[in-house]
């Protein structure tokens, strides 16, 4: 059987609008941010479009997508991950700690891990996944971590649940807790990924990424039903 992932387009799209995965660099102008503690946030209307509007990062501070409410005063929110991302590996992005110093990877990358113990593991999955060209936003609300979408997802919902785990949780996925997050998933026609990350003792440096190994697992019911439907379409 041929595996094909769900890629389900949003009934009430925008056919004219262009998806950019990345935003420009060309003119090697910085976005400014500043680190709350929680995110990253960019207060410039101008940056915070860009980067929303190529490659869909972050999302409006009072909107559910990208800052489009209308206030003047509605901001742009950045994971970390993402903001890492940005910053040190597309290089088009300065953050600044609340202080007002600018942060450099060593500092972000202690700040990122007081704030999550795993942050290594989700950027190595972040970046595992942005190679392959996937649209990255954050799967809190369906009990994973993150959501990964084919384009933007004003275009299409997301097709997998990601799940970031180390080989030492393996125990913890097994049938019963695994069926519990693959229903909740499949409730929104997704389904899961499981990513595990075996990386190196010490990341000093960016590069140092490049010596992690991540491995997939997709988890998916067979429905047999559903199976019969598609190869007669």
């Amino acid at each position: 059987m041929q595996f094909t992932f769900p890629c389900k387009r949003k009934r009430c799209y925008n056919k004219n609008f262009s998806f950019t995965p990345f935003p420009s660099c060309e003119n090697r102008n910085r976005v400014q941010g500043r680190f709350t503690g929680l995110s990253v946030e960019i207060i410039d209307p101008g940056g915070a479009k860009s980067l929303y509007d190529n490659g869909c990062f972050g999302k409006g501070s009072k909107s559910r997508g990208g800052p489009t409410s209308g206030d003047e005063d509605e901001t742009l929110l950045l994971g970390m991950e993402e903001s890492c991302f940005l910053a040190y590996f597309l290089e088009i992005l300065d953050i600044k700690s609340p202080t007002g110093a600018l942060m450099d990877f060593h500092m972000f990358f202690k700040a990122a891990i007081e704030l999550n113990e795993r942050f290594v593991e989700n950027l190595a999955c972040y970046l595992y996944l942005k190679s392959k060209n996937w649209v990255i936003k954050s799967g809190i609300k369906f009990g994973g971590d993150f959501l990964v979408y084919k384009q933007s997802p004003s275009l299409y919902h997301a097709s997998f649940l990601v799940i970031v785990q180390m080989p030492s949780d393996l125990d913890y996925y097994k049938s019963k807790n695994l069926k519990g997050v693959q229903r909740v998933a499949e409730t929104s026609d997704k389904d899961v990924l499981l990513l595990t990350v075996h990386k190196p003792k010490d990341i000093a440096k960016p590069e140092d990424l490049q010596e992690t190994r991540v491995t997939e697992t997709i988890v998916r019911r067979f429905n047999y039903l559903t199976f019969v439907q598609s190869k007669q379409q």
